[in-house]
């Protein structure tokens, strides 16, 4: 790595103090992301779950009649 490159990814303390306002000023926004996705998440799985049971009772049914 030459001397230039090795200049352009070293970041100063000012930009580090920076990135840590900016990530401690969003990190309620972030919280509330990270909490909404994992709310669709599991929606998701519920109604997957929902799913798999119907399909299940559905087959169980189809074999039930055929004896």
């Amino acid at each position: 790595m030459t001397d230039d490159a090795r200049e352009i990814s070293r970041l100063s303390y000012e930009d580090l103090e920076l990135i840590e306002r900016v990530i401690y000023k969003n990190s309620d926004d972030v919280a509330v992301s990270i909490a909404r996705s994992f709310e669709r998440l599991e929606e998701r799985v519920d109604a997957m779950e929902s799913r798999l049971y119907s399909r299940l009772n559905d087959l169980e049914d189809t074999l039930v009649e055929e004896d």
